[in-house]
């Protein structure tokens, strides 16, 4: 028989006996019935408070966020999950519980409430081995929201914990802000408090941070409050519904950072489920808000059939857990994830097509390739073999010319290039230089602002991706500005790319669009076999 398996090391199992001893349910029909965490709350708990194998605890200064395997985390669920009291009783037991690494228990240690100020008479025996937990001293606990209505969410379920709860040793709710013991407090903050900013957080809670963006303010809160929980060894936990991946929100950079130290949870439901299929739809929500017994399935599909013929978005977003982008985007993402194909960049001498979009100081300045078999890719170039896109951030606000004309000449020294389609915006003499160094039937300007030319390459590369003849290689980066890729319409029932705001940017995307534009043109023309150069003339 095989051994049982051992529970994970965690403060979490302490967590949920803590709570359903000191926190109610906050609303409903259980309205103050002990908060009991089930399902993924359990889940979530036990592994946003899991120990460290090497944590050793020092009692003259112990160790908070250093002591845990996450950093920080993020919970990413569907609409009426149970997030906001979860992180209710999140914040009750950062503020006042033994949240903080004590050690590990003997075969006798318990924690004792009355140890620590508080009368309720809890006391929770460890298991041999098990983590202890301890209080702070002093607790400065942010709550943040993108408006003051939405501070409620959070903070009016922690309220009633704490007024119907066994926490009023304490805690006191006062007007504004709960007080703690030893001058430590709960405040809601949003963009228009930002006097509450650079304070000496020991734990943020993030609600809602898919909304979070750069135009509301909230994404700057959300960074400068990331800041003061990592300086004070603290931590910061996100629940949030999907986002759009257009808003470039603060949810979405915590999902894509390749950060190994934030905890993620976002099940997402098997892609071949269609939504609008009825029998489909109900085992798409089922699976979301399974653990969640307190949801009535029936009345979120009576919700969904109402919202799919005047709105599919919101209602594949809020309650099929979806990221589903809004109106108006070019590209879906499930269309461009099942494009993805990883294999190695092509060897010396292999034919291929580029596509450049360039820009001066504000944008990105890209270079993709495409193989003969529609195999789309960002290819490298130097020594270094660095990427053929550049962010102006990295190179002190402005393109580097020189670099990307290095890279143009080791891509012509590496490859065998059929045709280089290039935006010539901003960019006219050095692509006419490149004509010059590697011939004008290669090297051809193709302004992306004719819309009739454009519209035509925008189809093409829409049918193209998906009927499966052009595939291309797993890039974040690249899916980021194809993500952020609008429609935006134009007389004829015709549209161009637009991004949807300035800190947004689709410049790889309109490079891809270009060498596979250049691709199509050449296999028109007859670039099917290896070896066999096309030569254009009289473009």
């Amino acid at each position: 028989m095989p051994e049982p398996t051992r529970p994970p090391a965690s403060l979490g199992f302490l967590f949920a006996a803590w709570t359903r001893a000191h926190c109610v349910i906050p609303s409903g029909y259980d309205l103050n019935k002990p908060f009991a965490l089930v399902g993924w709350q359990l889940r979530n708990a036990v592994e946003f408070y899991r120990v460290k194998d090497d944590a050793t605890f020092n009692p003259s200064r112990p160790a908070q966020a250093a002591a845990f395997v996450w950093r920080r985390g993020q919970i990413v669920g569907g609409q009426k999950l149970g997030k906001s009291p979860f992180g209710a009783a999140v914040a009750c037991f950062e503020a006042v519980g033994p949240c903080v690494f004590r050690g590990r228990a003997g075969t006798d240690d318990e924690f004792r409430c009355e140890d620590w100020g508080c009368g309720c008479g809890f006391t929770y025996r460890y298991r041999p081995g098990e983590p202890m937990g301890m209080p702070r001293r002093t607790a400065l606990v942010q709550l943040l929201a993108n408006s003051e209505e939405q501070t409620a969410n959070v903070y009016r379920p922690l309220q009633t914990m704490v007024r119907n709860g066994r926490l009023d040793d304490l805690m006191k709710v006062r007007e504004g802000f709960i007080r703690l013991p030893n001058g430590g407090r709960i405040d809601p903050v949003t963009a228009s408090a930002r006097s509450k900013l650079g304070n000496p957080v020991n734990f943020a809670l993030c609600d809602e941070s898919g909304v979070y963006t750069r135009r509301s303010g909230m994404f700057e809160v959300a960074d400068t409050v990331l800041r003061g929980v990592t300086g004070m060894d603290g931590r910061m936990l996100e629940l949030t519904n999907p986002w759009d991946p257009m808003d470039a929100s603060f949810g979405q950079a915590t999902w894509e950072s390749p950060a190994d130290d934030i905890m993620r949870f976002f099940p997402r439901h098997d892609p071949n489920l269609d939504f609008t299929d009825p029998d489909d739809r109900r085992r798409i929500l089922e699976f979301v808000y399974k653990g969640s017994p307190w949801v009535n399935l029936d009345s979120i599909e009576a919700t969904c059939r109402e919202l799919l013929p005047r709105d599919p978005t919101q209602a594949r977003r809020f309650f099929g857990c979806e990221l589903v982008q809004g109106l108006g985007s070019y590209m879906p993402e499930a269309l461009w994830d099942d494009g993805e194909t990883e294999r190695d960049q092509p060897e010396d001498g292999t034919e291929i097509c580029l596509g450049f979009d360039g820009s001066q100081s504000g944008d990105w300045s890209a270079i993709r390739a495409e193989t003969m078999d529609g195999w789309r890719f960002t290819p490298t170039y130097g020594v270094d073999r660095r990427p053929t896109v550049w962010n102006p951030v990295a190179w002190e606000g402005r393109i580097p010319r020189s670099e990307v004309d290095a890279a143009v000449s080791d891509l012509f020294a590496h490859y065998r290039v059929q045709r280089f389609y290039c935006d010539p915006h901003l960019w006219e003499s050095l692509i006419d230089d490149w004509s010059l160094r590697f011939g004008e039937d290669v090297v051809v300007q193709w302004p992306t602002n004719r819309t009739g030319r454009m519209y035509d390459a925008l189809v093409r590369f829409l049918t193209d991706t998906t009927d499966g003849t052009t595939t291309h290689s797993p890039d974040p980066t690249a899916k980021l500005h194809m993500m952020a890729a609008r429609k935006i319409a134009k007389p004829g029932d015709k549209y161009v790319l637009g991004k949807p705001s300035d800190n947004q940017k689709i410049d790889i995307a309109m490079a891809d669009i270009l060498a596979h534009e250049a691709a199509s043109d050449m296999r028109a023309l007859g670039w099917q076999d290896a070896g066999d150069a096309v030569y254009v003339h009289g473009w």
